[in-house]
């Protein structure tokens, strides 16, 4: 059953001061506080004849498998035993893909490249930062399930009980699943690192892009080819916006599997001329309109206030919304008026 027990048996009335892992996991998302120890390079692993083939099907098989199968890819109480993610989708970029550099103009100088946040995990064992060029990202977008989809598409103030656990949960369970893959990688002498599990990483308002991280998975997720961002800012894929997406960077050469759309906004209906705005009509405080997309510090003042309201309703300390994910065309998969027909 995992680390975790049936929280039945301690549901927590004040969670604010009892909810060790929420609280732990707020202080680490907003202070880069709390998390483990980074593993340790094995720098003298010597290769055995059954060894996998650390390529571009590894990784897929590895990460769908492990992660769908994983004991901890479940909720807690009163929905324990039920999975937090579907199968996920995954892609690569390369370490020295010019649209990574990019991204300290487009979301700012704040933002780590590959090189940067390796470079630290090098220099903490005492071996060379790799090249750019030999470095790779690998992102993934684990979908949540149908029920916690429907059971939030039914709210219209705030956010449900499973997808506030998923907010936690799933966010405990990424961090989890990205350390043991990198663990894994550096019990074999690669290095690797997942940039939201370290010191480096933090959530705070810089001055032009306001609330931001120094990593952001969603822009990763878009650099390899996984989907495009809609109005609302979540990142539209295959498998719909409602989902959480992770990533790590490993020294090793990964191709891309997938082909990286031009327009960021490619698969959101209202940006492709096409009627929508759905996802405003979801917003239960009018943070997204046509004229000014998505407010973003207007919606995270809505975010934060639902703290209190999943302590008081749920007994969990984490806070949430996504109710402008569910409900809405691209909640599922990409809008039927943008797939392409296939060949």
């Amino acid at each position: 059953m995992g680390e975790r027990k049936k929280m039945k048996n301690r549901y927590r009335r004040f969670s604010f001061l009892s909810d060790i892992h929420g609280i732990k996991s707020s202080i680490g998302e907003m202070k880069g506080l709390g998390h483990p120890k980074q593993p340790p390079l094995n720098k003298n692993y010597t290769s055995r004849e059954d060894d996998p083939v650390l390529n571009e099907e590894w990784f897929v098989d590895t990460i769908k498998e492990n992660l769908v199968n994983h004991p901890d890819n479940i909720m807690e109480y009163p929905y324990y035993g039920e999975r937090i993610f579907e199968e996920p989708l995954v892609g690569f970029v390369r370490g020295d893909d010019s649209l990574l550099t990019e991204y300290k103009k487009i979301i700012g100088p704040h933002h780590f490249t590959p090189f940067e946040i390796m470079k630290w995990q090098a220099e903490k064992n005492n071996v060379p930062a790799p090249d750019a060029e030999d470095l790779s990202v690998v992102s993934f977008v684990m979908p949540l399930t149908r029920k916690t989809k429907n059971d939030n598409a039914g709210r219209d103030d705030w956010v449900s009980e499973r997808w506030a656990q998923t907010r936690l949960l799933g966010e405990l369970f990424s961090q989890k699943f990205v350390r043991e893959m990198v663990t894994y990688l550096m019990k074999r002498g690669i290095l690797a690192i997942a940039p939201d599990v370290t010191p480096m990483f933090n959530k705070k308002r810089y001055p032009v892009v306001g609330w931001a991280s120094p990593w952001s998975h969603r822009h990763m997720a878009y650099a390899a080819g996984l989907g495009s961002f809609g109005m609302h800012d979540l990142f539209i894929t295959d498998k719909g916006c409602a989902h959480r997406t992770a990533s790590f960077v490993v020294n090793l050469k990964l191709n891309p599997n997938r082909e990286r759309q031009d327009d960021i906004h490619a698969n959101c209906l209202h940006y492709q001329g096409i009627e929508c705005l759905k996802c405003a009509e979801r917003c239960p405080i009018d943070a997204i309109t046509a004229e000014d997309a998505h407010d973003k510090e207007r919606c995270m003042k809505r975010v934060e206030a639902s703290t209190k309201y999943c302590n008081k309703n749920y007994h969990i300390f984490i806070y949430g919304c996504g109710i402008c994910a569910t409900g809405t065309p691209c909640e599922f998969g990409i809008p039927k008026p943008l797939q392409k027909e296939g060949p």
